[in-house]
């Protein structure tokens, strides 16, 4: 997450939010109005997930997850960004069900076509990321990228996680950062362990304590620092975001966690029910920050199909603050519309469409039987009091008559929506 995939995979849309304007008919088509069409009356835009059949009794959709994971390159936590040259980039873990993980990478120069460039970072043997690498998350800053992610050693309740580094200057050749912070561990890269007094995190190795993945890194401009969030278990024995504050991306400490991502007895709806908080993101709208999260644990929310599992909730706050008693500027508002789905990533083109892309989690989605663990992508419709509304986007640009212009594949992705992360 060693299969060579075809070149040039077709691809329906790549929506960035920083596409500059050209004539020049070599160089990347930008994202427009009239490329991007916001309307349940369309499908939404898939990348699919490579199928492999991992059983190998021919039946490719017959999984039985976790027994049976037939489709090992799962996209679910991903990154996108665009490079000074305006090629895209795609990082997303693999997720083998017979080995670890790495982490895959993809390119598109023109928006039509996906090609795949190979394994950005493999597993270190013997190292601290020996097991698996899982959710990569890539900033610029400078002349550099920046690819922190999740490294894995030991297996089920005993494992260890913790958040590395690796740097690149063309998004294709990265090596682990020359360092490693993380006591009794081997290999370089390591920057960072949740070992913080508010998360389990250093207790007795077991019951799966050492939780510290998901790295999402944003710049808070107004105290000129990065902020990373992170999936940790907090000492109330349920999922949390926790929080590191650096000013080089190098040397992480932390800063708090956000009581609003637990379970709580006295929260409201999921935080009452659920309890396996990861995956963090930061959208901002209007001055306000809107931090989404994952909970797979909770069976709840507010729309209308019955017993939905909508999973992604978030939380709201004026600034990128954070403190060890829970940051209580971060309120908690509720879920998103759709359920089925984590890992999210947003994005806006054009300066007011916003574009939000989801992996199809599990059967509340509505397209779980042909699309587990693919990305689709939803238009954002703001609406007053931190609610918004979402829509299915799709490309009219590269349908006829409906039809969409891309062949499918059984064992390669087929279509894509996607914007750029730059954190600079």
């Amino acid at each position: 997450m060693r299969l060579c995939l075809p070149s040039s995979l077709l691809v329906v849309l790549l929506l960035t939010g920083c596409i500059e304007d050209s004539t020049d008919a070599a160089a990347p088509v930008p994202a427009t109005h009239e490329t991007v069409l916001c309307s349940d009356s369309h499908p939404s835009i898939f990348l699919l997930s490579k199928i492999d059949d991992e059983d190998g009794d021919g039946r490719i959709r017959d999984e039985d997850f976790p027994l049976i994971n037939d489709e090992d390159d799962d996209i679910a936590d991903h990154a996108w960004i665009r490079d000074a040259s305006g090629v895209y980039h795609i990082f997303f873990q693999n997720e083998g069900q017979n080995g670890g993980s790495d982490v895959e990478h993809y390119t598109s120069t023109d928006l039509l076509g996906l090609d795949y460039v190979g394994v950005a970072l493999a597993r270190n043997p013997g190292g601290w990321d020996s097991e698996g690498i899982w959710a990569p998350h890539v900033v610029r800053s400078g002349d550099t990228y920046w690819m922190l992610y999740t490294g894995t050693s030991g297996n089920g309740p005993t494992s260890r996680q913790r958040i590395g580094l690796a740097t690149s200057t063309d998004l294709t050749n990265w090596t682990r950062y020359p360092v490693n912070y993380c006591a009794g561990s081997s290999g370089d890269g390591c920057i960072y362990e949740c070992d913080e007094n508010w998360t389990t995190w250093g207790q007795a190795n077991e019951s799966y304590n050492q939780q510290c993945r998901d790295p999402f890194v944003i710049w808070d401009s107004e105290n000129a620092r990065w902020v990373m969030m992170i999936t940790a278990k907090s000492t109330n024995q349920y999922g949390v975001v926790t929080v590191a504050y650096s000013t080089d991306l190098i040397n992480w400490v932390g800063a708090g966690f956000v009581d609003a991502t637990r379970r709580l007895p006295t929260g409201a709806v999921a935080q009452t029910t659920g309890g396996q908080c990861e995956n963090p993101f930061v959208m901002t709208h209007d001055g306000i920050h809107y931090l989404l999260f994952s909970d797979w644990w909770d069976p709840e929310d507010f729309a209308s199909e019955p017993d939905p599992r909508t999973m992604v909730q978030y939380a709201t706050s004026s600034n990128l603050e954070f403190d060890t008693l829970g940051s209580a500027g971060w309120i908690y508002r509720g879920y998103i519309p759709d359920p089925g789905v984590n890992a999210i990533e947003v994005q806006v083109i054009d300066g007011d469409k916003w574009i939000m892309s989801q992996s199809i989690s599990n059967p509340k989605s509505g397209d779980h039987d042909l699309h587990r663990r693919d990305l689709r992508l939803k238009c954002i419709d703001w609406k007053p009091n931190f609610e918004f509304d979402t829509y299915n986007a799709t490309s009219p640009r590269l349908r006829r008559n409906g039809v969409s212009l891309v062949s499918p594949h059984v064992d390669a992705g087929r279509e894509i929506g996607v914007g750029s992360t730059s954190g600079d």
